[in-house]
């Protein structure tokens, strides 16, 4: 008799995994009172991290036993966001104006604390204690940026340390957790924080080479948006570092692009996203997961790193960064 193997069809993990947590984050949203609410609902998440918790616990057990984990980790994502683009005053997320844009600063930083807040009530103590240590990572990775920021000297390996703290501390977080809460050894749950702590590294080499190059229709920020700004971002540092002075003339922000990228800045980005894609599923494979899991896992690691690389090579129309913020000049609280 001949045997039959039945492989079960593909599936957007994305929407698996909102469909997974719906139903407890509208719970857990409906206990906020309406003005927090409609700030926590104003941007629409892709469940990124979420999926990253449920696929870990996918890979060595039952995925539900980790819905609370990637709920709450949905919850602290949602929050890191709003204090992202509050503390460095980004303009617009996804395509829309930012939330602090929208609604403040005040009623921002309450809807943030309110997210917190909910997220380590749907944890049990020892699960708060890992979250906590992700936060203060990424706390501790903004107060290193703005001491960096004031000095002359640049050195990448702190750079990548910092972007490691703010970046890779909560995909390292939920791949742990989601792990743990299916019953993963402690090797196991070790291989799989590796593995989101370099996907979370290697995702922020590809935001930072699209927050240049990208343009309005790949990361809903205008064409050159770091450069305009003059922000020390890793293509930046990778080109100072090579000897360029990027910021040493009021040249154009079109012109810093090309100055970064002949310095090999660009490049280099994409060459260490790549590296960390690998080291990345190199962890997984360590991890021993189950079939069809650690494909998923490597498919969203590839989605959110490598993949989004070539869609910031093509040409965008170089919209200046100047007219957004003029655009929203009488929106943006002082």
């Amino acid at each position: 008799m001949t045997s039959i193997d039945v492989v079960a069809p593909p599936r957007d993990v994305l929407a698996w995994s909102r469909a997974m947590i719906d139903t407890p984050l509208k719970a857990a949203f409906a206990t906020l009172p309406g003005e927090t609410r409609e700030v926590v609902e104003y941007h629409r998440s892709d469940c990124s991290t979420a999926a990253l918790a449920l696929l870990a616990a996918d890979a060595i057990g039952d995925a539900t036993r980790a819905i609370n984990v990637a709920l709450a980790l949905e919850l602290a994502h949602r929050h890191e966001e709003l204090h992202a683009d509050l503390m460095t005053r980004a303009l617009s997320r996804g395509h829309q104006p930012s939330a602090w844009v929208e609604f403040g600063d005040d009623r921002v930083v309450s809807t943030a604390d309110a997210l917190i807040s909910l997220a380590f009530a749907h944890l049990a103590k020892p699960e708060v204690m890992i979250l906590n240590a992700a936060l203060l990572s990424v706390v501790d990775g903004y107060v290193q940026e703005v001491e960096m920021d004031e000095r002359d000297d640049v050195d990448i390996a702190e750079y990548l340390g910092v972007a490691a703290a703010k970046n890779s501390a909560l995909t390292a977080c939920a791949c742990e957790l989601g792990a743990l809460a299916a019953g993963a050894s402690r090797s196991q749950a070790d291989h799989l924080r590796q593995f989101g702590d370099d996907v979370g590294l290697a995702r922020k080499h590809v935001d930072d080479v699209q927050a240049i190059w990208g343009g309005a229709p790949v990361s809903g920020r205008p064409l050159y948006d770091d450069l305009a700004h003059r922000r020390r971002t890793l293509p930046v540092v990778a080109a100072i570092n090579a000897g360029v002075d990027v910021y040493a003339t009021d040249a154009q922000p079109s012109e810093l692009a090309a100055r970064v990228e002949q310095a090999g800045g660009r490049k280099w980005c994409e060459q260490q996203a790549e590296l960390l894609l690998a080291r990345a599923l190199g962890h997984l494979r360590q991890a021993r997961p189950r079939a069809r899991a650690a494909e998923e896992l490597a498919e969203l690691a590839r989605a959110v790193t490598t993949a989004r690389c070539e869609r910031a090579r093509t040409p965008a129309p170089a919209v200046p960064s100047q007219s957004t913020a003029a655009s929203r000049e009488d929106r943006t609280p002082s």
